[in-house]
């Protein structure tokens, strides 16, 4: 181990080798793409898949698929408004499982990508009504992740049955049910949680990003 150390140590870039090469693209170049994995170890019908996705998206313009393999795709939309009501209506889902979606940045490469965070709207089911506040939803969302919206009206209330908000999840850990919460200085009570639009999931260990026929 130490000779081949030693001789790594002593490796030097030729100037061919060390000159940089600028990839920098120009604004008329850049594409909006958002790279998708799917969580499933089924076989994915790329064209079939394109074709359901094209007519639940229906975006203005059109947008073409890339297959990475490992079920990893790219899509590169022609309108970046396109690419942002798709994130924005997420999540989506394609045989019933998850397509977790992940806006491609500059210096991103989809091998790299981990793909195990996901947008949800989940509704909270059992606060006094009085306490649906945007504080509220703000610290019971802080629990399930990172909130990316409270459904609140313009004086940060929402008077009903339930309210909604919106967190962007760690895909790796179980669905969280419910959570106790303290009412004033004495009150317990516990609060469901329903997650809209939820995909095929875990039934063994909660997980999104696998069925129970995968889990280990």
């Amino acid at each position: 181990m130490d000779d081949i150390a030693n001789k790594c140590a002593g490796l030097r870039l030729s100037k061919r080798e060390e000159s940089e090469v600028d990839l920098t693209p120009p604004m008329a170049e850049m594409r909006y793409v958002l790279a998708g994995k799917f969580c499933t170890k089924r076989r994915v019908s790329l064209e079939l898949m394109a074709r359901v996705l094209k007519s639940v998206w229906r975006t203005k313009k059109n947008f073409e698929v890339c297959d990475m393999g490992e079920k990893k795709v790219l899509f590169q939309f022609k309108d970046e408004k396109d690419l942002d009501r798709v994130l924005l209506l997420s999540p989506w889902s394609f045989n019933k499982y998850l397509v977790v979606l992940h806006k491609l940045g500059e210096g991103e490469a989809v091998n790299k990508l981990k793909f195990c965070r996901a947008s949800f709207w989940v509704q909270i089911h059992g606060l006094p009504t009085m306490s649906q506040t945007r504080g509220a939803g703000l610290r019971i969302g802080g629990i399930l992740g990172v909130v990316e919206k409270v459904d609140v009206d313009e004086k940060g209330f929402r008077l009903g049955g339930y309210f909604c908000i919106r967190v962007s999840m760690d895909i790796t850990q179980p669905l969280c049910r419910g959570r106790l919460v303290h009412i004033g200085r004495s009150l317990l009570t516990w609060v469901d949680f329903k997650y809209e639009r939820l995909p095929i999931f875990c039934y063994w260990c909660g997980k999104v990003d696998h069925d129970e026929r995968d889990c280990i």
